[in-house]
């Protein structure tokens, strides 16, 4: 365990941390057994257990492979006006506070230190002959100190201060009873014409996009609620406070903006993964049609993923989209095997179409299973843990192994009928090909006869 005090910065480029003095942050590292066979969520269950009255408030999070992406709450915003500001981001605070899942809610305002205002009576001051400028001339003297002179001590010239000595220096009282000059020479105490107020130090005052704002950042319980539900419901507190609060914007940020990034990039790999598949498939068949039918087994393993993680209460993270589009790749094997054996019996023209794809599944049967059952035994221990576990691995590999159980199911049932159906349309359209063929033969026909 390591510790830093005055900041509570992971990196440089920490969106989440602060620098202060009442700022610390605690680095907790595992050793190699903890890695393999401790969860890390367990180990932050404990933690936040811990209660300290020394510190105002403890947060504990998991530290992140990769760049910094903030909070899995973050929402920054965007006014002039600061009283609707403060007003709309306190609602805010209160009202996601109270949905189960959602904790440690904070802005990012940063206070200075305590400052003791001096509230000068400007008339008593101007009847007295005092000055702004003489008041805070001996306040700055008695306090901080003033250069007087430069003496020579062992032959090295050193500054000497005036000030009140330390003891002097620590109360309200002490600075109501420094004395100031006045023009006719006569020592009159701060607190005949000043009186004192303690107040907190001065706001931070950020900026975004040329107005002020104010960042809401929060985390969340993974296993009562995800980030894009959390942020949804941010949204929707939003909305209805908008018409309370018209000048107020808001922009999502933190791992909201990231995730969102993140599916954009997601949708276009898929995009051009079903492009590449789909123009091999119309390489190796030569064929528009029958590749359709293999591509249409893609969506069967969905029914698989989509029950293993509901069953196994895991979120639909990104890691897992990504074995979603390993799955497209994957899952197509077995609709190639059938469709290659159905095409190969026609061929031969030793049976009807019908018979073939009624015994179609039956034959390739042990093929279709062999193909899928060496890839799935191959994800289970992974996606189980078996062996040793990665928090990383196990939703991708999840994803895989059961989209590809239920897609190789399904697929022994839908190509035939996929196959049989495309064979109807094709017959039907050269049935309307040949009746609009018929009938414009018949009007030349008729149009010679009248000639």
């Amino acid at each position: 365990i390591t510790s830093r005090a005055g900041t509570s910065s992971v990196g440089p480029t920490d969106p989440k941390g602060a620098t202060g003095e009442n700022h610390g942050l605690f680095m907790i590292y595992a050793s190699d057994f903890a890695k393999f066979n401790v969860l890390y969520t367990d180990v932050l269950e404990k933690a936040r257990s811990i209660k300290s009255d020394l510190a105002k408030s403890l947060t504990f999070e998991a530290m992140a492979n990769g760049p910094p992406v903030g909070e899995p709450i973050n929402g920054t915003f965007r006014s002039n006006n600061a009283e609707n500001l403060n007003a709309m981001t306190n609602e805010i605070i209160e009202r996601l506070g109270n949905i189960p899942g959602i904790r440690d809610l904070k802005t990012d305002d940063i206070l200075g230190e305590k400052e003791i205002k001096v509230i000068i009576d400007y008339a008593k001051a101007d009847q007295l002959g005092l000055s702004v400028n003489s008041i805070g001339s001996a306040i700055r003297t008695a306090l901080s100190g003033t250069m007087v002179s430069k003496v020579t001590l062992d032959n090295k010239e050193v500054d000497l201060n005036v000030r009140y000595t330390d003891s002097l220096r620590i109360s309200n009282f002490n600075i109501e009873s420094i004395k100031t000059m006045d023009a006719l020479g006569n020592l009159v105490p701060v607190s005949t014409v000043a009186k004192l107020e303690i107040t907190e130090g001065s706001h931070e005052i950020k900026r975004f996009d040329f107005k002020r704002s104010k960042t809401i950042t929060g985390d969340i319980e993974e296993d009562k609620i995800t980030s894009i539900i959390a942020n949804q419901k941010f949204a929707e507190i939003y909305k209805e406070l908008l018409v309370k609060y018209p000048d107020v914007n808001l922009v999502f940020g933190g791992e909201g903006e990231s995730t969102k990034e993140s599916m954009q990039s997601l949708g276009e790999a898929l995009i051009i993964a079903l492009i590449g598949i789909f123009a091999l498939l119309v390489f190796l068949f030569k064929s528009y049609l029958r590749p359709i039918i293999i591509m249409s087994t893609i969506p069967l393993g969905l029914v698989g993923f989509s029950v293993a993680f509901y069953f196994h209460n895991k979120p639909i993270s990104f890691l897992a989209m990504i074995g979603v589009i390993g799955l497209a790749g994957i899952i197509v094997n077995s609709g190639i095997v059938l469709i290659s054996f159905i095409d190969q019996m026609r061929e031969e023209g030793k049976m009807p179409l019908h018979d073939i794809l009624v015994k179609a599944s039956g034959l390739r049967l042990r093929a279709v299973l062999v193909t899928s059952l060496t890839t799935i035994s191959g994800l289970i221990p992974t996606a189980y843990g078996i062996g040793g576990s990665d928090a990383m691995l196990v939703p991708m590999t999840m994803a895989m192994a059961w989209g590809l159980t239920s897609g190789t199911i399904l697929t022994l049932v839908w190509v035939p009928c996929a196959y049989a159906i495309l064979e109807d349309l094709n017959g039907l359209m050269d049935r309307i090909l040949r009746r609009s063929g018929g009938e414009s033969d018949s009007r030349c026909d008729n149009a010679e006869l009248d000639l």
